[in-house]
């Protein structure tokens, strides 16, 4: 009786040693483990087949090698169109685009040239139930899809991740310890949805996340990440990681996290969603989700100082939202309809806002970049999105007049604010003197004090009573839009803002400077809700508003009445900063505003008395448009009423003690989206330093 076979069909046609496992090592290595067996497929055993030796190179054969190794390439308009024809779903593409490149035509004709190729192209659904108890793995592959299982094993491949297996295992053992217990992340998951999504305008729909995250539990008490998208997954982390930091210190005590964790469960969950996006390969399968997370990450990627990092997923998330084609969701029939819609098309209907609703969000993030970074890369003009439309969230009712709050209110009245900022960039780019500049500069303050006063939400005006049926987050809106129309007018001010020290015909932008930092501080001294956030941009207002008063009291005399009221403003910049101990933006701004305002308590402790000379005060009575009309025929600002005198040093004394380079690094922390030049205040306290103006 013959001896049963034990080498595995793959090693025997390739006529390498076998270890006679089941599956085998090698087959294992090659990733062909399912098509590891000792049984002859089909016919059995054919010697001319299987026991064939490879030959010496003759024209024959090579012309026979040339036909098989050119095959590929055979079909030409195939090869060079790697995206299909037919409309497919966003999973199936990514993978239909590799495979067309990689996939090597099924060959009739075997020879040493085939022996080592898996002959994928043969196996059909009747040879994978054929196989079914040959290889246990084809068990799995049986209670799925085709495309299914297509779709997991290109998400599970090290190759495309960067990931290789046992990376992947362990990142994912890493990132499941960091879930905290069920009870713990509906917590957090509401908060989120009640007190921050309207920050950023409703990027997601709240109800619909809930409900997502309640199906993804069921009835365990336990997440398994792993059998989730991981884009999603890291949706999630950035909810987690921004509530923990955001909340205030009484709401995560109550929660069970203490002070002290805040800042590094925030890390930590910021972390696994960056980590969740490489392992669902979100720079090649885009997904709505990968741009929700990163903006998410926006609320507590400046607070934990990680600015710079979230910088570069900034620029990830754009070209992810075009890739998507968010900037081109112009207007649909349904827009705007209340009743008759079935099903699918509310779910359509939503699925658009939500899309455009990131997309303004993009947006506007870039934009607000472009006073600080000196350029921006979305243009306007190549956009087709309409804006979001207003509604109320639970229902997706339509909101029909305008005094209804929405968390969409206030993020298109942010992008046409930030659209202003584009548009007064690049005039000053196209304006070559510095009286023409100016000019602009007074022009750009016009549009936008006018524009705060008649296209804000009425909902967020002051003058507007407040209906206690409202969400809190509108009373909290409004403190935030004052403070942000306030930083606006010193962006526009700031590159003048040196000079107006010196320089007569600029002393409106001193003034308008001078009163935002004032506007700021009251705004934000304000005693806070129980249940409202901590935003890391109303900390960098106050630290810009801080930074502007003490530039102003550089350059005043020690003799001059405001100097007590600018000393005393600074310090409570600093005790309001001092509210976040847990912000990465608030500490820098400490130790930024602290040594400066000690310098200056040491210059006029000092009291030494500079040559003063006299610039008159800004007249309240003129508006900045005539003023822009005044600068080009003349020189100076028009006299105004008289007794109204402002003393301007015209020698400082040198700061010694002032670590420069400190401050400047200190001034990188601030993010982009700050506005403030972080060049401008070097350069004007360089100055102050050497004892000279510019």
């Amino acid at each position: 009786m013959p001896k049963a076979r034990s080498t595995c069909t793959r090693c025997s046609m390739r006529r390498q040693k076998c270890d006679r496992k089941s599956p085998c090592s090698r087959c294992v290595l090659n990733k062909e483990g399912h098509l590891c067996s000792t049984q002859w497929p089909h016919t059995g055993y054919n010697a001319s087949l299987h026991r064939k030796y490879p030959r010496k190179t003759s024209p024959t054969s090579s012309q026979r090698s040339d036909n098989i190794q050119g095959t590929p390439n055979t079909d030409d308009s195939n090869s060079q169109q790697p995206w299909p024809v037919t409309p497919i779903s966003l999973q199936e593409s990514s993978f239909s685009t590799e495979r067309r490149w990689n996939a090597t035509p099924p060959s009739t004709k075997r020879d040493f040239v085939t022996f080592g190729r898996p002959d994928f192209s043969n196996i059909t659904i009747g040879s994978l139930l054929d196989d079914r108890d040959t290889c246990a793995t084809n068990k799995d592959l049986m209670d799925q899809t085709l495309n299914q299982v297509v779709c997991k094993n290109f998400g599970e491949n090290g190759a495309y991740t960067g990931f290789s297996t046992a990376a992947r295992a362990v990142e994912v053992y890493h990132i499941q310890s960091l879930m905290p217990p069920r009870h713990q992340v509906f917590q957090m998951v509401d908060y989120h949805g009640n007190h921050m999504l309207y920050w950023a305008g409703g990027i997601y729909h709240g109800p619909s996340f809930r409900t997502s995250v309640t199906q993804a539990y069921g009835e365990s008490d336990d997440l398994e990440l792993r059998h989730l998208d991981w884009r999603w997954t890291a949706l999630l982390f950035s909810v987690l990681s921004a509530s923990i930091i955001g909340c205030p210190e009484a709401t995560s005590t109550m929660w069970g996290f203490s002070t002290s964790e805040k800042v590094r469960l925030a890390r930590q969950w910021g972390t696994a969603a960056l980590s969740s996006l490489q392992l669902g390969d979100f720079a090649s399968k885009h997904h709505i989700y990968s741009i929700q997370a990163i903006l998410n990450l926006h609320a507590s990627e400046h607070l934990v100082g990680s600015t710079k990092e979230w910088a570069v997923s900034q620029g990830a998330a754009a070209i992810i939202a075009r890739g998507l084609g968010l900037n081109k969701l112009g207007p649909h029939p349904d827009d705007g309809k209340d009743t008759g819609l079935s099903a699918e098309q509310k779910e359509a209907l939503l699925r658009r806002e939500i899309g455009r609703r990131v997309w303004i969000t993009v947006t506007s993030l870039d934009w607000l970049c472009s006073a600080s970074l000196g350029m921006y890369t979305i243009q306007r003009k190549h956009n087709t999105s309409v804006k979001p439309s207003h509604f109320i969230e639970v229902t997706m009712t339509p909101i029909t007049n305008g005094l209804t709050p929405a968390m969409t209110r206030f993020s298109n009245y942010l992008n046409e604010v930030a659209y202003l900022l584009v548009a007064y960039h690049d005039d000053m780019l196209d304006t070559p003197d510095t009286t023409t500049k100016y000019k602009l500069v007074l022009q750009y303050d016009s549009k936008l004090r006018q524009m705060d006063s008649e296209q804000a939400p009425k909902c967020l005006l002051p003058t507007t009573p407040f209906n206690p049926a409202w969400p809190r987050w509108v009373a909290w809106s409004r403190y935030m839009a004052q403070s942000s129309s306030a930083h606006k007018i010193i962006m526009i001010h700031q590159s003048f803002l040196g000079r107006s020290f010196q320089e007569p015909q600029y002393t409106y932008s001193r003034w308008a400077c001078v009163e935002a930092a004032k506007t700021i501080l009251g705004t934000m001294e304000r005693t806070r809700d129980e249940q409202e956030p901590q935003w890391w941009v109303e900390q960098a207002f106050v630290v810009t508003a801080g930074l502007v008063l003490v530039l102003d009291l550089f350059h005043r005399s020690d003799k001059d009445p405001e100097v007590q009221n600018y000393q005393n403003s600074i310090e409570r910049a600093i005790e309001i900063l001092r509210r976040w101990p847990t912000s990465s933006v608030a500490t820098h701004g400490i130790r930024l505003l602290s040594p400066l305002l000690q310098e200056c308590n040491k210059r006029f402790v000092r009291s030494l008395e500079p040559l003063t000379q006299t610039v008159s005060a800004f007249s309240s009575t003129l508006s900045p448009i005539e003023l822009a009309d005044s600068v080009i025929g003349e020189t100076r600002v028009p006299v105004p009423e008289a007794g109204a005198f402002l003393t301007v040093p015209l020698e400082v004394p040198s700061i010694p003690d002032v670590d420069m380079l400190e401050f400047q690094n200190l001034l990188d922390t601030l993010p982009p989206e700050v506005g403030f030049d972080n060049n401008i205040f070097f350069e004007s306290m360089l100055s102050l330093t050497n004892s000279q103006f510019f």
